[in-house]
This record gives structure tokens, sequence and C-alpha cells, in this order.
């Protein structure tokens, strides 16, 4: 017999599309297994986040430049992120003590309206003083934060937990990438005053959105849970103390030396996101739209490379994340000290969100390998208490230096702390051999 001629009666170009449509459906499927994790709860808290993240990032950039037109310091602005810090990490000890007793859904539910509300003081606010009272009213609502990060870690399976938190990171940074810019545009059309108004007013409706979706989609993921009962919860705030104190005896030396490295790392974040504005525009220099314009390239870089870097999370470990993110933060720290222009100061944002990427994904990753299931919320809400009141600290101590002393003083001190924050990982971090479920 001759050769078998079956697929002669073909035409070639039936036969392309033939093998293209078998390579799409292979990548389809393969994108399905790996993104398996993107549903039900996580995809509702991933898109509610999406909803947040386009109107904070809007805010983010020009956020202390305009509590300063209200008439504060930059010594006071540090007070008032002090105060939040301080309100929140209050909060966290009966919101651990709800997360794991009472249930997540609905603590969450609620208190994410009481966030979105919060931002009509910063709408109306006629000084800094009616700022702070929203400041207030807000991070009283984020009690729910325990409850939101217990339910997060509930819904990722210990092999996804890199690829997980990175998603849950980078993919709701989509609808943001341009807020910055757009943001810079309004402020330098408007002025700081009234642009800001505008850009809290669409921070109010995008929350209202992510507010209503949570309400009506997102699931209770404790199995056992109260009923939550008002005469108890009176009694919360003493037995969720006792509880968190008891938590520290279920961690594991390695987690106690991550969460001093993090601590650090927590510390020096206020140096950033309270002054680094108030740097930018009026030492360096730089006009509203360039600013605007390096926070795009920032959101821009962490979302091409983070769902990425998630994926390296969890092929080579979470510590060689950590101590890869640090060997970054720290030449970039020292880039922005000394930048003096536009291309300096976006290649410094951009190195900033590559090693974003990677610390945020990988040190929540490592926790939730550490930290048994039944006792995330309470184990968590310590750690996260914790990195609040070192934020707190920061806060106050940065804007004390900026205003006082230098204002390059607050990012000089982050290199000798994140150093220190490196060699504490290198040398007492280790990955636990079976991680948690």
């Amino acid at each position: 017999m001759g050769k078998d001629n079956r697929f002669q009666r073909y035409p070639a170009y039936l036969l392309e599309a033939s093998k293209i449509s078998e390579v799409v459906q292979a990548m389809w499927s393969k994108f399905k297994k790996e993104f398996s994790f993107l549903r039900g709860n996580f995809l509702v808290l991933t898109i509610s986040y999406a909803f947040f993240n386009f109107g904070y990032s809007l805010a983010y950039p020009f956020e202390s430049p305009y509590i300063e037109s209200l008439g504060a310091s930059p010594f006071l602005i540090g007070i008032i992120g002090s105060i939040g810090s301080v309100i929140l990490c209050f909060v966290r000890v009966p919101g651990s003590y709800i997360a794991d007793r009472y249930g997540r859904r609905q603590i969450i539910v609620t208190m994410t309206y009481g966030v979105v509300l919060s931002n009509l003081f910063f709408i109306l606010a006629p000084n800094w003083i009616f700022y702070t009272i929203g400041v207030i009213v807000s991070n009283l609502c984020l009690i729910y934060q325990p409850a939101l990060e217990a339910i997060e870690a509930d819904s990722l399976s210990p092999e996804k937990r890199g690829i997980g938190y990175a998603t849950y990171r980078v993919l709701p940074l989509l609808p943001a990438v341009f807020s910055p810019l757009i943001a810079g545009i309004l402020i330098s059309q408007y002025s700081v005053p009234s642009g800001m108004r505008i850009i809290y007013s669409v921070v109010f409706a995008w929350g209202l959105a992510a507010a209503i979706l949570r309400h009506f989609l997102l699931k209770e993921t404790l199995k056992k849970f109260k009923r939550l009962d008002l005469k108890e919860l009176k009694l919360a705030f003493k037995d969720s103390i006792k509880e968190i104190l008891n938590a520290w005896k279920f961690m594991p030396k390695s987690l106690v030396f991550l969460v001093i490295a993090i601590l650090m790392v927590a510390f020096t974040d206020p140096f950033f996101y309270r002054f680094g504005s108030l740097y930018v525009l009026q030492v360096i220099g730089l006009t509203d739209i360039e600013w605007g314009a390096v926070n795009t390239i920032n959101l821009t870089v962490m979302l091409i490379f983070g769902i990425l870097l998630g994926k390296a999370i969890d092929i080579f470990g979470r510590k060689n994340a950590l101590i890869f993110s640090f060997l970054i933060f720290i030449p970039a720290t020292v880039c922005f000290i000394f930048s003096t222009s536009f291309m300096m100061l976006a290649t410094t944002y951009a190195m900033f969100a590559i090693a974003s990427a990677l610390f945020g994904p990988a040190t929540q990753a490592l926790e939730t390998d550490i930290i048994p299931k039944e006792k995330r919320g309470r184990i968590m809400g310590t750690i996260g208490m914790l990195y609040i009141l070192m934020n707190a600290l920061g806060s106050m101590l940065g804007g004390f230096l900026y205003e006082n002393i230098d204002p390059k003083i607050p990012f000089l001190l982050c290199i000798p702390l994140d150093i220190f924050a490196l060699l504490l990982i290198l040398l007492k971090v280790e990955e636990p051999k079976k991680k948690e479920v």
C-alpha cells in the first residue's frame, strides 16, 4: 500500500488553523489550571480590591500635599498617620478575635461600608482636624482586616500561595495603572485642594461599588462560628489580648525572626508613603504631572512583572524571594535619595515595584505556610497589629526628622534597617518542610 494521504483532502490553511486551535486550547487549559484559585471568595475580593485600588491610586500620590494644604506641617502629617495607625492597631485586637470566633464575612461586609463613608470627611474637610476625624473613622472600620486576611488565606492551597498572593496584589492594579497620571493632571489643572476633593469623590463612588459586591457575593469560610452577641462582645477585648498573647506560643523561631524582619520594613514604610511625595515635589522639584507619571510607571512595572514573580516565589522559594527583594530595595533607596530628575526617579520606582512584587506575596505565603488554619486569625492579627504599631512609630519619627533635621534623613535611615532585616532572613529564617493547608 502507498503512503497514507488522508490529510491531503484538506487545504493547508485548515491544517494550520487546526494546529493553532490545539495550541490555544492547550494554553487555555494550562491557564485555567494555573489560576484555578481565581474563583469564589478570592475572585470577589480581587475584583472589589480593584475597585478600591482605582480610587486610592488617584489619592495616594497627593494625600500628604492635600493635608499640608489644609494647614498641617510635615510633623503633623506624621502625627495624623500615627493616630490612624494606633487606632488600627487597637481595633485589630477584637478584630482578630471576631474573625476566629464569629466568622469572617459579616464583619468584612459591614465595615467595608464604614470605610467607604469615611471618605465624606476627606471630601468636605475645611482643615486638617476635620481630615483627621475621617482618618479615625476609617481606621476604626478597618477592624475587619484580620478577617479579610484570614479569608484570603483560607482560599489558597499551599502550592498556589505565591502566585495567589501575587495575583491578589497585582491584578487589581490593572484598572489603576493610569490613576496617578490622571490625578497629576487634575491637581495641575484644579490645584491640590480642589483636585483632591474631586478625587476623593471618585474614591467614594468606587468604594461603594466594592462594598455592594462584597455584600452580595462574599461567602463565609469558617465552618464553626457563633452568632455575634453584643453582651459577649464586651468581654472580647480582654479575651482577645489573652488569645493573642497565647498565639505567640505557637510561633516557631523562624516565624519570630521573619516577623522582626517584617517590622523593620513596617517602621520605614511611612517614610515613603507619608513624606515621599513632599520630598519629590518640594526637594527634587518634579511637577504634579511628572510625579503622577512616576507612580503610573511604578504600577505598570508591578502589573507586568507581579504575577510572573509570584510564580517564581512558588518555584524558587519564599526565602530566596525575600532575599532578592532586599537586594533591590537597598540600592533603590540610595537612588531615591540622590535622584535629581524625572528619569532617575522613574527608574527608582520601577525598582521599588519589582522589590515590592516579591516582598509582599513572599512574606504572606511564608506566614501562611507556617501558621495552622485555626490559629490564622489570631496570629496574623498579632503580626498585623505589630506591623501597624511600627508604622505609627515610623510615621511620627519620620515627620520629626523630615521637618526638624533634614528631609533626606528618614530615607537614609532605611538603608541600615533594610540591611539588618536582610541578615535576619539570610541567617535565621527557614521555610517549613511541610506547608500548612
